[in-house]
């Protein structure tokens, strides 16, 4: 089989998993965005409902996080990909990956999951802040009514815990580029 087949098969794969994963994404912000909603109504009738609050958004954001970890390596694979085949061609034939670092975010720049600061902002950066946004409201509203409505000490510990070790590692794989690192490695 020709090299530039084999290379098309893989980049045609990687924008399988990229779709899949942007659709599995958008599936699960409504669904987490219904079970909030649920969850909040519920707890203005029953105060023992502000107990799911937190683990609801808390959840909902690795889950949401773990999309976007295979969003970003698809990403960085068909990049590479994408290179590769333009190199074999001797042209600039394939720049989806060049629209996508302008469109949506830089992929080997330093970012906030996916949310790019600074003059590479995008419309993709504000809606991913937006529900994160909307997510740390949820969760510090439940733990606000979790410490002083219920008066649970020890609920609030052991969710601040759970939070502190599930921001530390998140910050060191997608802040810190910690995956995108590896990936390079692999590429050189």
């Amino acid at each position: 089989m020709e090299k530039i087949t084999l290379l098309s098969e893989q980049l045609k794969r990687m924008r399988q998993m990229n779709k899949f994963y942007h659709e599995q994404f958008l599936i699960d912000v409504r669904y987490y965005f219904f079970i909030s909603l649920v969850v909040l109504v519920v707890s203005f009738s029953q105060s023992k409902v502000f107990y799911l609050i937190p683990i609801v958004s808390l959840l909902g954001s690795v889950i949401l996080a773990f999309h976007a970890y295979f969003l970003i390596f698809s990403r960085h694979y068909s990049e590479y990909l994408e290179n590769k085949i333009n190199k074999l061609l001797d042209s600039e034939t394939l720049i989806t990956h060049k629209l996508e670092n302008k469109y949506f975010f830089p992929i080997k720049d330093k970012k906030i999951v996916v949310a790019k600061l600074g003059k590479d902002f995008s419309y993709f950066g504000f809606v991913t802040l937006f529900i994160t946004f909307l997510g740390l409201a949820q969760y510090f509203y439940g733990m606000y009514n979790v410490f002083y409505v219920l008066g649970n000490d020890l609920f609030v510990i052991f969710m601040t815990i759970i939070t502190l070790v599930t921001f530390i590692y998140g910050f060191y794989w997608f802040v810190n580029n910690e995956g995108e690192k590896r990936l390079q490695n692999e590429y050189e």
